[in-house]
C-alpha cells in the first residue's frame, strides 16, 4: 500500500504490516533511526503544510511497511508547552524510575522514528529530510541527534562478534521481546479523546547493557533471570504467545528459588492480564557500546511509569536474602539508564506541527 489516504489514521499503526516466523512470533522492522529534532524559530501553518508535504511524498514513493519505510512523529512536552495553543504538555515529562537511575531527562521537541528492513534507506530517508534538496526541514527542524539499531535473528552476534551472543538472538539479551500476547495491542494503547485523541504516547529511553556479564551466567539461569524462576532455557525458546511466567507466584517462587524474573516482575503491572504498553525497542551499538533504545507506547505515561516501578519488583528482597534491589533481581544489574525523554504522538493527519496557535 502506498496511497497516503489508505494509511492508517494511527502514526503508531504499524503491526499490521509485520511477518511471522515459523512460530508465528511477529516480525518488527530490523533495522531503526530515531531523529532528534529542535525546533527554530516560530512554526507556521506553511510549515506544517511542508513537513506534511515531505512525509507524504515518503509514504507515496515507498511501500508502508517493513519492505518499505514505517514512520512515527511524536512531539515532546517542550514543543506543547512553548509553541502551541495549548500551553500545557499533554504528555507528562519523562522521570527517573528507580533509587540507582540517575538518567539524564531529556527536553527534546520532536522525535521522527523511521524503521524498515532496508538500513540503508533510513539513512537515504534522513538524507533528504534533513540535507539539501526539495523535501529539506532544516529551516524549521534542526537534527539534534540520530540514535540507530537493529533487531531480527541473527543480528546482534553479526553486529557484535566475539560477545559470546547467541546467533540466533534478535535482541542483546538473547530473547524475543514482541510476543502477543506480552504487548498491549495498538488499539489498546490508543488515545481516545483530547489533544492527542487518535494518537498515543511514546516514551523513548537509552539503556547500556553489561553483555560481558550478562553471557557469563548459563543458558538456564539467562532464562530464568528474563522469565521467571520455572523457566529454564528450552522453555524459553518455545515461548511464542506470552512471557507471563507466573506474575502472581512472584513472592513464593523468589521465597523458593533465591530469584526473580524479569518478565515475572513487569507482568504483575497488567491491567485484568493485559499488558499496558506496546514496545518498539531495538538493539544498538551508538557510542561504540552495547545497548538498547527502548521506545514504548502507551495510552498515558502513567501506564509506562507503573510499568517500569513494578519491573523493579521493590518487595523481593522481602521474600529471600539472596535477592537484592538489583541482584538476582530480573535484569536490573545488567542495564544502566542512560536518559529518558517522552513525546504525545498525534494521528496522521495532525502530525506536522500540531496544536499550532491560530
Amino acid at each position: 500500500m502506498t496511497a497516503t489516504t489508505r494509511l492508517p489514521i494511527a502514526q503508531h499503526g504499524w503491526e499490521g504490516t509485520f511477518r511471522y516466523d515459523p512460530q508465528g512470533r511477529p516480525l518488527a522492522p530490523r533495522f531503526h533511526r530515531l531523529l532528534m529534532l529542535e525546533v527554530t524559530g516560530r512554526p507556521g501553518r506553511a510549515d506544517a503544510e511542508f513537513l506534511e508535504r515531505a512525509l507524504r511524498n515518503l509514504e507515496e514513493r515507498l511501500p508502508y511497511g517493513p519492505s518499505g519505510l514505517l514512520t512515527c512523529l511524536g512531539w515532546g512536552p517542550g514543543w506543547f508547552e512553548r509553541h502551541t495553543a495549548l500551553r500545557r504538555s499533554p504528555v507528562a515529562r519523562p522521570l527517573p524510575m528507580a533509587r540507582w537511575e540517575n538518567p539524564v531527562l531529556e527536553d527534546i521537541d520532536a522525535c521522527l522514528h523511521l524503521a524498515s528492513d532496508d538500513e540503508a534507506l533510513l539513512a537515504e530517508v534522513t538524507d533528504e529530510l534533513f540535507g539539501a534538496g526539495p523535501l529539506d526541514q532544516r529551516e524549521r527542524l534542526r537534527l539534534r541527534e540520530t540514535r540507530t539499531g537493529f533487531v531480527g535473528r541473527g543480528l546482534p552476534a553479526e553486529r557484535l562478534p566475539g560477545a559470546g551472543l547467541p546467533e540466533r538472538a534478535p535482541l542483546m539479551l538473547g530473547f524475543h521481546s514482541g510476543l502477543r500476547g506480552n504487548q498491549a495491542t495498538e488499539e489498546a494503547v490508543t488515545i481516545a479523546s483530547g489533544p492527542l485523541a487518535g494518537g498515543t504516547t511514546m516514551h523513548v529511553s537509552y539503556l547500556r547493557l553489561d553483555v560481558d556479564s550478562w553471557y557469563e551466567q548459563d543458558a538456564d539461569r539467562r532464562s530464568a533471570q528474563m522469565f521467571a524462576p520455572t523457566v529454564d532455557a528450552r522453555a524459553a525458546e518455545l515461548l511464542v504467545d506470552d512471557a507471563r511466567s507466573d506474575a502472581d507466584a512472584l513472592p513464593a517462587l523468589a521465597a523458593a528459588h533465591g530469584l526473580v524474573g524479569h518478565a515475572q516482575a513487569t507482568g504483575r503491572a497488567r491491567l485484568n492480564g493485559v499488558p499496558r504498553i506496546n514496545r518498539r525497542d531495538f538493539a544498538t551499538l551508538d557510542g561504540g557500546s552495547p545497548g538498547t533504545h527502548f521506545v514504548s507506547l502507551q495510552r498515558t505515561m502513567e501506564d509506562f511509569n507503573v510499568t517500569r516501578a513494578v519491573m523493579n519488583a521493590a518487595d523481593a528482597p522481602g521474600h529471600h536474602p539472596a535477592v537484592g534491589v538489583r541482584h538476582r533481581n530480573g535484569i536490573n544489574a545488567f542495564i544502566e539508564v542512560r536518559s529518558r525523554a517522552t513525546f504525545g504522538v498525534p494521528p496522521r493527519q495532525r502530525r506536522a506541527y500540531p496544536h499550532l496557535p491560530e
